[in-house]
């Protein structure tokens, strides 16, 4: 069985990163600390984390709240909750995905300028009721073409989508608003990642015969992705945990593809893929494959009532004078009746019959169609002169004065002997496969042939049976009726035993070996499954896994480019969970930090050369050495204003820079280009009266773009402006189809980052 994981499987950033901070907020020593509704939409992890402490509570709750802290949720939340809790003086920690809260933006912004809000989702998502906290709760909420049928009362309308709503439906809903409306604003805010989670998963539901979809119930990104697959495999099932998996369904097929909803935890995926590739690895271990088929009767005999074969008639004296010769001939030959077992010479073959001597006053027929099932075998082939046959009495007079016989019939009852006494024993029966009878299969097992149906076969399900003629196969009787003349056997029933003690085997083996493994320890394993949230390495009897995060100090997009399956790693052990019996690892604390060969090199005012990996609106970020990255202000790019990052500098770009500072606590490091360019001359002082306001009007601009430090407002969104009532109607005045930009997304998160005097102006 091949089983294919689905790029894009599992956590996307947003959720990631909310639960980042929840694992910060718990490790900073809060007393209490309450989450704001689930974290995410999965049960069991919402579960571990109100194990850990974490206490849920509703919007209503927040009232209540007097002390500790909140974490919101990802999905965000209203406007108003926030006041409440900033009015009360309780801190928030926003665990709201970036993406989400570029929604919340947009709609707060277009709100205010006078614009009817239309949020495209569901009325009671989270994500939705959040967003609609932003314009006073009084946007329309579509989630359906048919609910636009007011929708021509509103003249200037802003149309944001649910994240994770599919993109189809959401175009189709912009296109009749357009039709309808005087002026409109479209924002496609779906989420890339939701938008490449579901092309992946419908990629991957095309390629498989059966797709398992790991999610909450409740979840609608994963609800969606459900939907999506089934519309591309029919074989497709929802569960939430490895305990809802039909493993007697799932291994019925070769071809088995899986994904996971964004609020899937990786450590519930990895438990569904190991259990289904433990099924998979018993199976091929210990069974020989072969498919199933649908009945068809055995071969039967008939009850018949086994009598004495002969009889001897002794006189102890005998009458010369009175003797009959004829009548003592007669009288010494066997007495036989219909259904009697007798063996009989045989003495005559021909095409038609084969004639025995049975040792009675007529000689006995075995016609062709009693002697053999097959029309085109030939008598002279089965028969010899001088063989013994048993056979079984049909009838005293076929006509002629000949005894009939059959010998299939005492084959058949010998059969059945055979037969009711491998039932009644449990006999393990082997034999091959001889033919294909409708569903099911004919085994000769060497004295008969017997039916295995396609349900007995195997575990697994078998497309194309022809494929099966040859085969050899083991089983055990599992239903015998004398009387119907039927039997039915059954490998299935021995491949679960040996599936079972396998099972047991491997789970005694992991436990062995789990308890030989210690934090801390370095070991060697083969990368035998490669995810994209990370791999899966074979430690000799249990799996251990290395998150991506934890193998390499390095930025890397996805590990199969940087490890191979079968490939030899070392590894430390960081993490062992008793209860699972899981095995954490990682690579990279084997190897050397990169900011530790950083401090040792570099210093403030040194000369570098550097490799450009990522262009924002505040910035830009480069490679100083594998692994350490620094920033390029938009204000140390150039002594002259600039407008856009992205039209000076390029991703990949090589330039040589100046380090203007080092953060060894918060390990970041900013970088100038204009340090390595020769400053203007200063204007002449006649000018400099003139130029006063301009100067005043540029350095204000300038501290606003260096107070953004990593992640400041950058671009940040533009109010709409206005527009003359006599536009045209119909005319799409403004419209964003691309995703969100990162500038967009993280907005203000990372303002402050750098030096405590830099203050950010609005």
């Amino acid at each position: 069985m091949e089983i294919i994981v689905a790029e894009k499987a599992g956590y996307c950033f947003g959720i990631e990163n909310a639960m980042k901070m929840v694992k910060d907020t718990m490790h900073s020593g809060q007393d209490k600390i309450y989450s704001l509704g689930p974290i995410s939409h999965n049960p069991q992890e919402t579960q571990r984390l109100t194990d850990q402490g974490i206490m849920i509570i509703n919007d209503e709750d927040v009232e209540k709240i007097n002390s500790g802290c909140v974490i919101l949720r990802s999905h965000g939340v209203g406007k108003k909750i926030i006041k409440v809790l900033e009015e009360k003086g309780i801190p928030i920690i926003n665990a709201t995905c970036p993406y989400v809260r570029a929604v919340q933006k947009k709609v707060e912004t277009y709100y205010e300028a006078g614009y009817k809000i239309v949020i495209v989702g569901n009325r009671d998502h989270p994500e939705v009721i959040g967003a609609n906290g932003w314009c006073n709760d009084e946007a329309l909420i579509i989630n359906d073409i048919k609910h636009l049928e007011n929708i021509e009362v509103y003249d200037r309308i802003c149309i944001v989508a649910q994240t994770t709503i599919i993109e189809s439906r959401f175009n189709k809903i912009c296109d009749e608003i357009r039709s309808r409306v005087n002026e409109v604003v479209i924002f496609n805010t779906i989420c890339s990642a939701t938008a490449e989670r579901q092309a992946a998963a419908a990629k991957t539901a095309k390629e498989v015969e059966y797709m398992v979809v790991v999610g909450g119930y409740h979840s609608s990104n994963t609800q969606k992705l459900v939907d999506i697959c089934k519309s591309c495999c029919e074989n497709t099932c929802h569960i939430e945990t490895i305990r809802d998996l039909d493993f007697a369904e799932v291994m019925k097929y070769q071809k088995i593809g899986i994904t996971a909803g964004a609020s899937t935890p990786d450590w519930i995926v990895k438990e569904v893929l190991e259990g289904m590739e433990e099924q998979n690895k018993i199976a091929e271990e210990n069974v020989v494959e072969v498919v199933t088929t649908e009945e068809q009767p055995t071969v039967a005999v008939e009850e018949v009532v086994e009598e004495k074969a002969a009889e001897t008639i002794e006189k102890d004296e005998y009458d010369d004078a009175n003797f009959d010769f004829a009548a003592e001939i007669e009288e010494s030959l066997k007495t036989i009746r219909r259904g009697a077992e007798i063996e009989g010479e045989v003495i005559h073959v021909d095409d038609d019959e084969v004639i025995l001597n049975i040792g009675y006053k007529a000689d006995g027929i075995i016609k062709k169609n009693d002697f053999t099932w097959k029309s085109d075998e030939v008598l002279s082939d089965l028969a010899q002169m001088g063989d013994k046959i048993w056979c079984i009495v049909t009838d005293l007079n076929e006509g002629s004065g000949n005894v009939k016989l059959s010998k299939i019939k005492y084959d058949n009852r010998l059969v059945q002997k055979q037969l009711s006494d491998a039932f009644d024993n449990k006999t393990i029966l082997e034999g091959t496969v001889k033919d294909i009878s409708g569903n099911g299969l004919i085994i000769d097992i060497g004295f008969t042939d017997i039916y295995m149906p396609a349900s007995q076969y195997h575990v697994r399900y078998v497309k194309d049976l022809n494929t099966l003629i040859g085969e050899k196969v083991k089983g055990i009787i599992i239903d015998y009726n004398p009387k119907r003349r039927r039997a039915i056997l059954s490998q299935k029933i021995i491949l679960e035993k040996d599936m079972k003690e396998r099972r047991e085997q491997l789970k005694e083996t992991k436990e062995k070996r789990f308890a030989e493994l210690n934090v801390d320890d370095i070991v060697k394993g083969v990368v035998k499954t490669i995810t994209n949230f990370g791999i899966f390495v074979d430690l000799e009897g249990i799996d251990g896994f290395v998150h991506r995060s934890d193998l390499t100090w390095e930025k890397i997009n996805e590990p199969k480019d940087i490890i191979e399956k079968g490939q030899e790693i070392e590894a430390k052990v960081i993490a062992k969970n008793e209860e699972d019996k899981k095995i954490k690892l990682s690579v990279k604390a084997l190897l050397d930090r990169p900011w530790d060969d950083f401090i040792a090199k570099y210093h403030v005012d040194d000369e570098v050369e550097v490799t450009i990996t990522n262009i924002l609106d505040f910035g830009a970020f480069a490679e100083v050495i594998p692994g350490v990255e620094g920033l390029i202000h938009v204000s140390e790019i150039s002594y002259n204003r600039v407008e856009s990052v992205a039209s000076v500098l390029a991703t990949g770009d090589v330039l040589t820079v100046k380090i203007i500072g080092i953060n060894a606590e918060k390990e970041k490091i900013s970088l100038s280009k204009k340090a390595m360019e020769e400053a203007p001359a200063r204007p002449a002082a006649s000018q400099r009266s003139s130029s006063t306001s301009t100067s005043s009007t540029s350095n204000n601009t300038g501290s606003r773009e260096r107070s953004s430090s990593y992640g400041g407002s950058g671009g940040g969104n533009r109010r709409p402006q206005s527009h003359n009532s006599n536009n045209n109607r119909n005319k799409t005045v403004y419209e964003e189809t691309a995703n969100v930009t990162l500038g967009d997304a993280f907005g203000d998160m990372f303002s402050g980052l750098f030096d405590d005097d830099e203050k950010t102006e609005e």
